[in-house]
């Protein structure tokens, strides 16, 4: 068994105290229903701050880890604030920008699915999908970017994201209340549609950063640096089949930068805005065998094939019942597979692992399954994945440990856990 090495002297200290969260000061100004002041800044120790910049506003906000809550404004998506989420910048190229059919038509090229939505498609998609809402006047030009922001954010917070907005103009709350309607509304065709086009739209700006982080990584290279840390544990199965749960757009990343050949990924999220986001950078970066798919994840039944990697990150935090529901999947794995359980390194989720995932994994250790963890930027931080990661592989011959082995390899786990909890430092985070 690896572990990440951590002293284990003197444990047992509670968690971290949850950093409280509060609205900046409101100047209401002609510019009050900017889409600059659709999100209250969350303090830096809440999260990594992060630069999120849209055109033609300036915005400067939080944007969380990418999961989407099975069911948005549940108790545990608000519990958004216990935890310190893994950003991703955003910055929005010109609507142009993606890559496009070449020789056809404008209307061919976006029927293609390989040219972003123009702004009028969308605002004519909203009305008719909320014709009784007056978001687009509300955000005027803004209109498009002040959807994607914050549908962007509602799938990763919940109703966490409209509370945070109580202090804001009414108009502003009201047309926020407005988008996650829409949002919520996933059965009626209309809504689907302006959700499927505003996440087609987002895949193209986020596209056009991918060619920036390829030269920024062949420069770490070129230093001598290395590679940057994976997020995606690589498949023990050559050609199996990997799957993802409450996928969210940070897998946008993973399917430009970290998907291995022959390997056959499945990503799964509840949000059709989410599901098209993903499609459309699967489809923009030519990645071969990857599916993404739109699915309650407590309502999923066993492939036709064991699985060589069932990865789960933060979805016990959004899904109701997952913990349950892991329970019953991971007998869906191939022998020689893993259950690949990660978060964020900060107190909040390392807690959940404990209480949500941790008699399962006592119980697949008792079965014999190898069972091996280590913390993000830790010394000792095996498989240099940028997330803690824990790692619990199948074995390939049936055979059992005694239940006091299991409950000493938990209980390493647990020690460590609560090491890190008292020497957690968030501003760690700012310089990382």
């Amino acid at each position: 068994m690896r572990v990440g090495v951590v002293a284990e002297a003197g444990l047992g200290a509670a968690a971290a105290p949850v950093p409280s969260i509060s609205a900046p000061a409101l100047q209401l100004s002609p510019s009050a229903l900017s889409v600059a002041n659709l999100t209250p800044a969350l303090p830096a120790l809440a999260a990594p701050a992060v630069a999120v910049t849209v055109a033609p506003a300036a915005l400067s906000a939080i944007k969380p880890a990418a999961a989407t809550p099975d069911k948005p404004g549940s108790e545990r998506a608000r519990a958004a604030g216990n935890a310190l989420f893994d950003g991703t910048l955003l910055s929005a190229p010109a609507v142009g920008d993606g890559p496009s059919v070449p020789g056809s038509a404008p209307e061919d090229r976006r029927s293609s699915g390989l040219s972003p939505p123009t702004d009028e498609e969308l605002v004519s998609a909203y009305r008719a999908a909320n014709p009784r809402s007056r978001a687009v006047e509300a955000f005027g030009g803004d209109f498009v970017n002040a959807a994607a922001e914050s549908i962007q954010k509602y799938t990763f917070m919940g109703s966490y994201f409209l509370e945070e907005l109580r202090v804001l103009p009414r108009a502003i709350q009201d047309a926020a209340a407005d988008f996650v309607a829409t949002h919520d509304n996933r059965e009626d065709g209309a809504s689907r549609r302006f959700m499927q086009l505003l996440g087609r739209l987002q895949a193209f700006r986020d596209h056009g950063r991918e060619g920036v982080r390829a030269m920024r990584i062949a420069a770490m290279r070129s230093m001598g640096r290395g590679e940057p840390p994976r997020n995606l544990p690589k498949s023990p199965i050559p050609g199996g089949e990997y799957w993802d749960m409450a996928a969210g757009m940070n897998a946008q990343g993973f399917i430009h930068r970290e998907l291995e050949p022959g390997v056959k990924y499945s990503f799964f999220d509840y949000s059709p805005f989410v599901v098209s986001y993903l499609k459309t950078a699967a489809l923009l970066a030519n990645a071969g065998g990857v599916e993404v798919v739109e699915a309650d994840l407590n309502m999923l039944t066993r492939p036709a094939k064991p699985l060589a990697v069932l990865r789960t990150k933060n979805a016990v935090h959004y899904v109701p019942g997952f913990d349950k529901k892991l329970e019953e999947m991971a007998d869906w794995i191939a022998p020689g597979g893993q259950l690949v359980i990660q978060n964020d390194p900060n107190p909040g989720q390392r807690s959940l692992i404990i209480s949500q995932h941790g008699p399962l994994i006592r119980r697949l250790i008792s079965e014999g399954w190898e069972f091996e963890y280590g913390f993000s930027g830790s010394p000792g931080n095996w498989g240099g994945y940028a997330l803690d990661t824990i790692t619990v592989t199948r074995p390939k011959l049936v055979f059992e440990k005694s239940a006091a082995e299991a409950e000493r390899q938990w209980a390493s786990y647990e020690r460590a856990v609560q090491y890190l909890q008292r020497h957690f430092n968030p501003l760690a985070f700012l310089f990382r």
